[in-house]
């Protein structure tokens, strides 16, 4: 009775599959993680926005309007959808906090 070795490219294979399944597993926690912390952010700007009066809200809108624009330059309503879209408010009520003097003066 011969021990036959195992083949070394089958172990070789093992091993590869092994380091995808582990890389895979890394990658889906992370984008959990991901996806949890975003939510707890979107959650506290909804609470801050919402805790906040008329000429609040429209330099925090502004504000956010004017992050969201510096990852695209060239899409200012993209941004502004954005925001919208992180607040559960309409892209109509973004344009309007942004554009109403009056909120703008009373908070300054």
């Amino acid at each position: 009775m011969s021990v036959q070795s195992p083949d070394p490219l089958e172990q070789i294979m093992t091993t590869v599959v092994a380091g995808f399944q582990k890389t895979t597993d890394a990658i889906k926690e992370l984008k959990n993680k991901q996806e949890a912390l975003e939510l707890q952010q979107k959650q506290q700007a909804k609470a801050a926005y919402h805790g906040m009066t008329g000429s609040g809200k429209s330099r925090y809108v502004a504000e956010l309007v004017e992050i969201e624009k510096q990852k695209d330059p060239n899409n200012t309503r993209g941004a502004q959808k954005r925001v919208a879209d992180t607040l559960d408010i309409s892209a109509p009520r973004v344009t309007q906090l942004l554009k109403s003097d009056k909120n703008r003066k009373n908070g300054k």
